[in-house]
Formats: C-alpha cells, structure tokens, sequence
C-alpha cells in the first residue's frame, strides 16, 4: 500500500459505533492502570522503605517513597496505551464496521428485490462467515425464484395453447373459457410477484 492510497483511506465508516468501541476499550486500560497503582499501594501499606533522597538517607512509608515515580509512570503509560490503543481500536473496528456498513447496504438491496446482490468483504474483514452462509441463502433465493419465473412462462405457453385450441373446438370452448381465464389472471398475479425480484439469467 502506497503512502498516498494509505492517507486517503477512510478509517471511519461508522464514526458513533467505532469511537465508542475505542472510548470503552480505553477506559479498560486506563482503569486497570489505576488498579494496578492502587493495588501496589495496597500490597505496601504499613511497609517502610529507606532510600536516598539528596545527599541523604531517609525512611518513609513505602507508598509514599514510591507514590511520586508511580503517578508520574502511571500517566505516561495511560497515555501511551491510550493513543496505541485508540489508534489499534479504530484499525479494529474498521474491520468490524465496514462489513456492517455492507452487510445493511446489501440486505437492503436484496430487500427492493435484487436477489444478484452478494455480500463482498476483503480478507482480513470480520464477518466472513456470516457473509458466506447468506450469500448461499442468496444464492438458494436467486436459484428458487428464477425456477418460478421459468415455470410460470412455461405455464402461460400451455394456458395460450388450450386457449387456441378451444377456440378451434366449440365444444370446449364453453367449458374451458372460464377456468382458463382464471388459471391466466392467477397466472398473471404470479408472474408479477415474481417479477419484483431480480434473478440471475437462466444457465
């Protein structure tokens, strides 16, 4: 990946979902950074710890020797792990984000009726399980639907057939009339739910 198509890529498709999911995950670090601080004070309470501080030799309280390196490491390691962390979450839900984003923009397609839609995601996308298992759902659909519309053509060549033939028979022509054009008017109605679906070409 170039330096160019690197800048101009779009990191956020769902900007609510994914700084939310980053914004939880930073809180997870920044409150098991307190713990870890609060759980060493802790540990230390009641302890004494002698060390140099100038020239000379003093001894405190263990969290308050210590209390002055620990908040000053403890913010530096919160802010580190917050703009690695945001910067990995984003990159996360990216990945989770766009095959949602997807995922709706198809579904709603196959929902107006395009039974030829598919869902497409990139290899490291999430999801991709999902997206298999509904494009075979598509598929069945797109397969199922086109064998309706190919039967109901078939249908209307027979019903077209009879028709010519009974007018040819005035003997039938009386008794076939009407089931024939109600067997057509149903027919039609078939065929016009079906059409609202879009389906591949017959193979």
């Amino acid at each position: 990946m170039n330096k160019r198509s690197f800048i101009n890529r779009k990191y956020f498709i769902n900007r609510k979902f994914q700084l939310e999911f980053s914004f939880r995950f930073l809180l997870i670090i920044a409150a098991a950074s307190i713990a870890v601080v609060l759980l060493l004070f802790y540990n230390a309470r009641g302890t004494m710890t002698a060390g140099y501080m100038g020239t000379g030799v003093k001894l405190l309280q263990t969290g308050t020797y210590f209390l002055p390196s620990l908040v000053a490491s403890t913010v530096v390691i919160v802010i580190f792990s917050c703009l690695t962390g945001a910067f990995a979450m984003i990159m996360l839900s990216h990945r989770i984000a766009g095959p949602i984003f997807r995922f709706n923009a198809t579904m709603d397609e196959l929902k107006a009726g395009d039974l030829t839609r598919r869902f497409n995601l990139r290899n490291k996308d999430h999801f991709k399980e999902l997206a298999d298992r509904i494009n075979a759902l598509s598929d069945a659909m797109d397969r199922k639907v086109g064998d309706i519309k190919s039967r109901a053509d078939e249908i209307s060549s027979i019903i077209e057939g009879l028709q010519s033939v009974s007018a040819s028979q005035p003997a039938w022509k009386e008794e076939l009339a009407l089931p024939l054009q109600e067997m057509a008017e149903k027919l039609r109605a078939l065929q016009e739910d079906a059409g609202y679906f879009n389906t591949s070409p017959p193979k």
